[in-house]
């Protein structure tokens, strides 16, 4: 993208749908309303591969519900390049052909997120994909407020030992039997759930609100760069 077009796109004038980032203030984790999300992409690379559809879960007030779910697959009628992770991600030509415009899912799915925090497993990945089709569309990327799960769940269950754990490790430590991976909605099911775990795990050791997880968060990833 050229500077010009990146200028562009910061200063346009944002839709009346348009978020506010999340606080990390003293809203009580246990009553909070939490967007656990995750993407199917056809690759690594934001720039050369693409967002191929979105899921999002919502915790809120302590549970999760199937009323609180919501998915898309994203128009994608060049097929071509796509390779195996059409069928890693069980979707077919015609669902990806009647997919949602990638502007239309991005935007549905920004209203549906609102304010809350967003949750995602190795977050970095999706959220430069989205930012990514942001651009593409003529927007800067949204205010979310990312937090990354894998944190999360190490700070929650330290017993657990692990350096650098996949999301199949935590589900196989907490005994939790997954039919199906890789699809989004699943992964962000299952995501969700150790979310409901960690909470009151969390507040075992004293950690209650977003602005107490933020700062033991903060904490964490300070000792581990001390420790190198």
């Amino acid at each position: 993208m050229k500077l010009s077009q990146w200028w562009q796109i910061i200063r346009r004038d944002t839709p009346a749908w348009w978020p506010q980032a999340a606080a990390l203030d003293n809203t009580a984790l246990a009553t909070d309303r939490w967007i656990i999300l995750d993407t199917e992409t056809s690759g690594f690379s934001a720039q050369e591969n693409k967002l191929l559809s979105l899921a999002a879960v919502t915790y809120e007030a302590g549970g999760l519900s199937l009323g609180g779910q919501w998915y898309a697959t994203l128009n994608t009628t060049d097929t071509q390049g796509l390779g195996d992770s059409v069928v890693v991600h069980r979707l077919t030509a015609s669902q990806l052909a009647d997919g949602m415009d990638v502007q239309e899912g991005i935007t549905t799915l920004a209203q549906f997120v609102g304010a809350a925090p967003v949750l995602a497993y190795h977050h970095g990945h999706d959220r430069n994909f989205i930012k990514a089709a942001m651009y593409r569309s003529g927007f800067p990327m949204l205010p979310w407020r990312w937090l990354e799960a894998a944190d999360i769940f190490a700070l929650a269950w330290p017993a657990a030992g692990f350096t650098q754990p996949s999301l199949d490790d935590w589900l196989a430590w907490h005994g939790i039997a997954v039919e199906e991976r890789h699809h989004a909605l699943e992964d962000a099911w299952v995501t969700a759930m150790l979310w409901l775990k960690a909470v009151p795990a969390l507040a075992a050791q004293g950690i209650h609100t977003r602005a107490e997880l933020a700062k033991a968060l903060r904490a964490r990833r300070a000792l581990a760069r001390h420790r190198g």
